[in-house]
């Protein structure tokens, strides 16, 4: 755990304010080994919404975080393995739940992308299966929600799915209309339908209005904080949500119709 004696390691990226000794919240001994992941509005070239909510939980706690920033595949390795103890806007799985804690902040609603020439025919699941032709792109591993991962299990059986290695590919496909239609969450595409200049070429639709986005949240690793411990990182989490904090975080990025959404958790 975060209080037994280790070795200092160096420090990498932002160090937040320092620790106070015999404070109220229980930090540790040491830094919090913290990594971002970059993901749209989320985090990006040092900034977003994760940046943010780290800021605001070293303000109110006085832990010291060491942050870096590492691919998202890496981190799940490194909670796993005890090399990291924290990261951001994780999804709970039953096999992830065997390393960590989960403390959730937002909720996070895929939407379909559809290519606009498609999407005169196309504002549907059904409507796309039945468009025989059309591709689907995917960002390898990721998950969607029970509707839509249904849909991409259909769409796999008929060999019409595409997978991709990162996000930049996934939105690359997109424009080189290699793929007609993808799912992204308005945290990505809010921010890269502008990067790639597909303002114009897409349509944003819900194909699943009555189901909810996954919740993403702190994810503490089980090697770093005990449980008691992780319950007082819900409990930050819940009192940002409480005092407004967490919509103000959000509305720095989204618009309010967006952000309503996020804090359904």
């Amino acid at each position: 755990m975060l209080g037994r004696s280790i070795l200092p390691l160096g420090m990498i990226g932002l160090v937040f304010s320092a620790y106070c000794a015999g404070a109220e919240f229980d930090c540790g001994n040491r830094p919090i080994k913290l990594a971002f992941y970059e993901f749209g509005l989320l985090y990006e070239q040092g900034k977003g919404i994760d940046k943010d909510l780290i800021e605001e939980l070293a303000k109110r706690t006085h832990c010291r975080f060491e942050t870096q920033l590492m691919p998202r595949a890496r981190i799940w390795s490194d909670l796993a393995s005890g090399a990291l103890d924290m990261s951001v806007s994780g999804i709970e799985t039953p096999e992830r739940n065997q390393f960590a804690w989960f403390a959730p902040y937002l909720s996070i609603k895929n939407y379909a992308l559809v290519d606009t020439n498609l999407a005169k025919s196309v504002n549907s699941p059904a409507a796309f299966l039945a468009s025989k032709e059309a591709q689907f792109g995917v960002v390898r591993s990721f998950k969607h929600g029970a509707e839509q991962d249904a849909f991409l299990g259909q769409m796999r059986a008929m060999q019409r799915v595409q997978d991709s290695p990162d996000v930049d590919a996934l939105y690359n496909k997109l424009k080189e209309h290699r793929v007609s239609g993808i799912f992204s969450q308005p945290v990505v595409f809010r921010r890269n339908l502008g990067k790639f200049g597909l303002e114009k070429y897409v349509a944003i639709q819900d194909w699943t209005p009555n189901e909810k986005g996954l919740p993403h949240g702190l994810i503490l690793a089980k090697s770093a904080f005990t449980e008691e411990q992780a319950n007082a990182w819900r409990a930050q989490i819940n009192a940002l949500k409480a005092d407004g904090t967490l919509k103000k975080i959000y509305l720095r990025y989204l618009p309010e119709s967006e952000v309503t959404q996020l804090l359904d958790f």
